[in-house]
């Protein structure tokens, strides 16, 4: 039993870092665009990162834990990487990329935190899985944000333009 309460906690724990990592970058981001669509997607997604960051901290405590999150080291090194990706490019293209990038490696961290934590609990594994899945879900619309641009932006109108 003892093993599962430590798995429970442990893939619970890693679920609220996740989903901070998330959420952070999401209210980092949100005011750098003026894309009307790209910024409601981005907040739907800020508000699922901050309902499931909820529901892994009340179980965390009902397992009789505490959520420790993210250290402030890891927030200041998304936080400045944030910066330095967007100093000279706050383009929907770019942010949509960089949060694509980093939707593929929470989904990444969950299916290594499932695999460490064999033993969690049901209820645990399943939100877990609901993360993975809607991280999943998540890159695939911001990637459409890539393609749109990629035929809707003044460079690539003045490439095909023939005089």
């Amino acid at each position: 039993m003892e093993n599962q309460k430590n798995d429970n906690l442990n893939l619970l724990e890693a679920v609220v870092q996740n989903t901070e990592m998330g959420k952070n970058t999401l209210e980092q981001i949100v005011p750098m665009t003026d894309d009307v669509q790209f910024k409601a997607e981005l907040l739907r997604q800020r508000n699922v990162y901050h309902q499931l960051n909820q529901e892994a901290h009340t179980a965390i405590e009902a397992c009789g834990g505490t959520a420790q999150g993210q250290s402030a080291m890891a927030k200041l090194n998304t936080k400045m990487g944030i910066s330095m990706k967007t100093l000279t490019d706050k383009s929907t293209r770019n942010l949509a990329e960089m949060l694509t990038q980093g939707s593929g490696m929470g989904v990444v961290d969950c299916v290594k935190a499932q695999k460490d934590y064999p033993n969690a609990a049901p209820g645990a594994k399943r939100l877990a899985q609901r993360l993975q899945e809607f991280q999943e879900d998540s890159r695939v619309k911001l990637e459409q944000f890539l393609y749109c641009l990629l035929y809707t932006s003044d460079a690539a109108d003045d490439s095909l333009r023939v005089d």
